[in-house]
């Protein structure tokens, strides 16, 4: 009787054991993002301006300059290029 008690009692486990499965799932992929750095950087300007339009201004001084003016800036010869100082050689 005890031996029938016995398989009765561990028929449960028996059966759940059987119907168990493993999921194995692909491990997560690490969330660092990693890019090369930057050795070199180049700046392209673009076409010239179309017929009409005028190039950006530059200012100095809460005064705006044409492309192609000449400034004296502390000391030193400026020309406005395409809305950007460029030092020149001459000093004022």
């Amino acid at each position: 009787m005890n031996r029938k008690f016995a398989l009765i009692a561990a028929l449960p486990f028996v059966l759940l054991a059987a119907c168990t499965r493993i999921i194995e799932r692909p491990a997560p992929s690490p969330s660092v993002v990693t890019t090369p750095a930057i050795s070199e950087r180049t700046v392209e300007r673009g076409a010239p301006a179309a017929a009409g339009a005028s190039a950006p201004a530059c200012t100095w001084a809460s005064q705006s300059y044409s492309s192609g003016a000449i400034s004296c800036q502390e000391g030193a010869q400026y020309r406005c290029n395409n809305g950007s100082w460029e030092r020149t050689e001459t000093r004022c």
